[in-house]
């Protein structure tokens, strides 16, 4: 997570619909309408099947017939805003003309807003417009609250709700996960000698350098001071151990001067930890204990090198500076 994401969603490419009509005629105009106006489209023909889309991948806008299937519309509805994980998808409920009781089911059921059949697409263009401004500000103030305010990586509390989320998912299909600790050498060191604000420029090119070696999926958290933590689901310990040599290079190589052209040398010890051992198994505490304790042994092991939670050790990179 860094501010670039923030300009992401300002454009109607970002929005996602998810339009759900029992109507093969109906699916396909509404959907090419809404194709034509700039969104990301997905359809379904019955609303079992929007909710288990949904249930794999995110949507932004939901889009729902009242009669789609043995479940109907509006309890697809209550479905999503009674589910945490989804109840920020936006509702618009397609009500037929003069059904003023449907249209109360509708918003009873938790639908944020309604058109009427016959669908006008210029007025569906005008409330999917509307929708698509609340969304925006809706992922904005989530991510203001999910973010560390200097750097832009994941602040703890949206960090380790994420790691218990993917050490679930982990658990559940038997799956690899890894968390890579990063913690920067000497880092008291460079506030004293250099200033408060180029400890702060080292901490925002660090996470910079971090966040080019990731992939779709890791998350970047900062933890406190200058100590971060990275989730990699799907990684075991291996594939880990080369993505954390990877960020001590990145950290090393970068070039950080201050403003009177002082160069500042950066280095990180990083430790290393996986699921697997049957003591870790959906306990995302005791991994970040044993990639702690992996880090530990990187800073006690002469600093700038990369540590795993089983004590085996990557090779050392030469810094031996003591403290």
């Amino acid at each position: 997570m860094t501010s670039a994401d923030f300009q992401s969603d300002m454009s109607p490419e970002a929005i996602s619909v998810l339009i759900c009509e029992s109507s093969s005629v109906q699916l396909r105009i509404l959907s090419e309408a809404v194709r034509q106006a700039g969104y990301s489209v997905q359809t379904a023909s019955t609303a079992e099947e929007a909710l288990n889309f949904l249930n794999l991948m995110p949507v932004d806008i939901f889009l729902t017939g009242i009669e789609v299937g043995s479940v109907s519309g509006l309890e697809a509805c209550w479905s999503l805003k009674s589910n945490t994980e989804t109840e920020s998808v936006y509702t618009i409920v397609i009500t037929a003309s003069g059904e003023d009781r449907r249209l109360e089911e509708s918003l009873d059921a938790g639908a944020d807003d309604f058109i009427r059949k016959p669908v006008n697409m210029t007025e569906l263009r005008a409330r999917l417009r509307a929708a698509s401004r609340l969304v925006r500000m809706q992922k904005q103030f989530r991510r203001l609250a999910e973010t560390d305010a200097l750097t832009g990586a994941a602040n703890r509390r949206a960090f380790m709700q994420y790691l218990e989320m993917k050490a679930q998912y982990a658990t559940r299909d038997d799956t690899p996960l890894s968390v890579v600790m990063v913690d920067l050498d000497h880092f008291k060191t460079i506030n004293d000698e250099h200033g408060h604000a180029a400890g702060d420029a080292v901490l925002i090119e660090t996470v910079d350098a971090i966040q080019a070696c990731l992939r779709d999926g890791d998350m970047l958290g900062r933890l406190g001071g200058e100590e971060f933590c990275i989730v990699f689901p799907g990684a075991g310990l291996h594939s880990a151990a080369l993505a954390g040599e990877r960020i001590r290079a990145a950290v090393e190589a970068m070039t950080i001067k201050t403003e009177a052209g002082v160069a500042i040398p950066v280095t990180a010890s990083l430790g290393i930890a996986s699921l697997g051992h049957d003591d870790l198994i959906a306990a995302p505490d005791l991994l970040l204990q044993a990639a702690d304790a992996a880090l530990y042994r990187a800073k006690s092991g002469g600093r700038n090198r990369v540590e795993l939670d089983n004590g085996q050790s990557q090779p050392d990179h030469g810094l031996r500076a003591a403290g």
